[in-house]
């Protein structure tokens, strides 16, 4: 495989790389997605952010294409890519939980294992991500270089600004999501934002630090909601008998 034919490897191209990244934030969008939703047999708008993109994997991604820089043998793209990605995971894990003093995911009951922030499986289903790599960064580096400019520039940037929003919007509703908890600790009080119910709702395995009983109880008072709402829309409709004339 000559690298210098085709556009796969990173040829210092801000808005190339930039639209790279957008698309596999996407792509990875869709993979979590679908694969929670058949998990948890609903529909779940997985990903940190609001919008259909997934940040990590557009950074795992751009991980990937610099390791082609100096492989494209399958057995290596498989070792080296799960590393890299584990890693990013790991680390991505940690921040959050240090950053936000809560845990989006956690592997704890999966074997192989670390400390519930990365197991064997994702590192399998890792390696395999990488080992495809080549194939599907092939069609997309044809496409990125196809779009003409300044079409390439505007959308890159419009796509920048819909991220940096999402992003300001969610961190900031997600640093107030320990005081909420910490009033619903004391005295019940149950409201919140759209961002707070959208992270109960698509992450189940979400785990406050601080305030752990405080979030069990707040599931506990959705899900007995979802619960009400789903029997009543079960429930065979009932038609008061007309009166006769």
């Amino acid at each position: 495989m000559n690298l210098n034919t085709i556009p796969l490897v990173i040829d210092g191209n801000f808005f190339h790389v930039a639209a790279w990244f957008f698309i596999y934030c996407f792509l990875g969008w869709l993979w979590e997605s679908a694969y929670r939703s058949y998990i948890h047999h609903r529909p779940i708008n997985s990903g940190f952010l609001v919008g259909p993109y997934i940040p990590i994997y557009g950074f795992g991604a751009l991980l990937y294409i610099g390791l082609l820089h100096f492989t494209t043998r399958p057995v290596e793209l498989f070792f080296l890519g799960g590393l890299l990605a584990c890693s990013l995971e790991f680390i991505t894990s940690w921040l959050l939980e240090k950053i936000f003093h809560a845990r989006w995911w956690d592997y704890s009951e999966r074997f192989g294992n670390i400390n519930g922030r990365v197991c064997v499986t994702g590192y399998l289903a890792f390696g395999a991500f990488a080992v495809l790599l080549p194939i599907v960064h092939r069609l997309i580096g044809v496409l990125v270089a196809n779009i003409a400019s300044p079409w390439l520039e505007i959308g890159v940037m419009a796509a920048l600004l819909i991220v940096l929003g999402d992003t300001t919007t969610t961190v900031a509703g997600l640093f107030k999501f320990n005081k909420v908890l910490s009033r619903y600790q004391k005295n019940l009080s149950h409201h919140l934002s759209f961002i707070q119910r959208r992270t109960l709702r698509n992450f189940p395995n979400f785990n406050s630090i601080k305030y752990p009983e405080a979030l069990h109880l707040l599931n506990e008072f959705y899900l007995s909601i979802n619960r009400k709402l789903k029997d009543h829309q079960l429930a065979p409709n009932k038609t008061k008998p007309s009166k006769k004339a």
